[in-house]
């Protein structure tokens, strides 16, 4: 499994800043008072590198590793070899921009690296792994309010009496002049309510089962509007992949749904909404056709989209808007590989 660096926020490196305003003029004088100004300088630039380096490597890759549950052997032997290599960077580096003695290498000396560098980074360490304690800990509950309220608009939408209603109108007329395709119908309408209380906890579902429950949707569409929309699939990964990347639940419905209340279809110029799949991405696009009547809408829907992307796995979606076209694009998730030890 390849190693995977987590990238600082914005925040993190406010925090960041913050700390070495504070902290290097208090170092860099010591080191004036001993040293003199040119080794001072060399020696609190070398000390904010190598001390940032180290909080980086410990509190955004190795703890991330240790709360994902790698292999703990591998993380334990890992951290030794870290600690030693940067024991040795500890002494090499402050030895070549201030001692005038030769250098010998000695196990005390090496002990003794490793404890006056974990003294120097420690408290930049303790502030960093706090703050990203307190972000995971606002994150999940974000997360759990955000899954609170994707149940809710999901028992909302199972319930809603306007989305029941169009498609028992739709059926009665099926019954009474095909019912073979009445029955089709009902095993099409079927399959999609199964699909919305499967899923209904789950934060993400396959590619091949939203597409899936896109094509049911999509049947039930055309059953109520003819042939005024026109449907569009351009899917790039191959079907093994489908069964692999991952996006959250109800996102293509969501984006069909947006583009059919805003935009007008027509039998005789149907309005093409395309959605295009690739390794990375998700888009629903179509060309903009506003409805003669305006219709009234908070963007709650697209924004709650947003939400969920961003709180649950730190990505944004795209939304593309010019004078003639309207696009939204979702990034498409590829599971991490479990870690089996050899």
């Amino acid at each position: 499994m390849p190693l995977q660096f987590q990238r600082p926020s914005r925040s993190d490196l406010l925090l960041l800043l913050l700390y070495w305003l504070l902290a290097a003029p208090i170092i860099g004088f010591s080191y004036y008072q001993r040293y003199g100004l040119p080794k001072a300088f060399f020696g609190i630039s070398y000390t904010i590198v190598l001390d940032t380096a180290a909080v980086y490597l410990l509190v955004f890759c190795f703890l991330p590793l240790a709360l994902a549950r790698w292999n703990p052997a591998l993380i334990f032997g890992a951290l030794i070899g870290f600690v030693l290599l940067d024991a040795q960077l500890y002494q090499l580096g402050y030895w070549q921009i201030f001692s005038t003695t030769p250098f010998h290498w000695a196990a005390q000396g090496l002990l003794y690296a490793v404890m006056r560098h974990t003294q120097s980074y420690g408290m930049l360490g303790i502030l960093m792994a706090g703050k990203r304690y307190f972000d995971l800990q606002q994150r999940l509950l974000l997360t759990q309010k955000a899954q609170t309220e994707s149940e809710l608009r999901h028992l909302k939408a199972q319930l809603d009496p306007h989305f029941l209603f169009n498609n028992l109108n739709v059926l009665r007329g099926l019954i009474q002049h095909d019912p073979h395709e009445a029955n089709e119908y009902v095993n099409r309408f079927a399959a999609l309510y199964r699909f919305l209380i499967r899923h209904k906890d789950e934060d993400v579902v396959t590619l091949a089962e939203e597409l899936q429950f896109m094509n049911e949707y999509i049947y039930l569409l055309r059953h109520r509007f003819g042939t005024a929309y026109c449907f569009q699939q351009e899917l790039l990964p191959p079907p093994a992949d489908l069964n692999r990347l991952l996006v959250l639940p109800g996102t293509l419905q969501l984006l069909v749904e947006n583009a059919i209340k805003h935009n007008a279809g027509d039998e005789d110029d149907p309005l093409v909404i395309r959605i295009a799949a690739t390794k990375a991405t998700l888009t629903v696009s179509h060309h903009r056709r506003p409805k003669l009547t305006p219709v009234d809408s908070t963007g709650t829907g697209l924004h709650n989209l947003r939400e969920r992307y961003r709180l649950l796995f730190d990505q944004e979606i795209q939304v593309t808007a010019t004078a003639t076209t309207f696009a939204v694009t979702v990034p498409v998730l590829r599971p991490a590989p479990a870690w089996s030890a050899a």
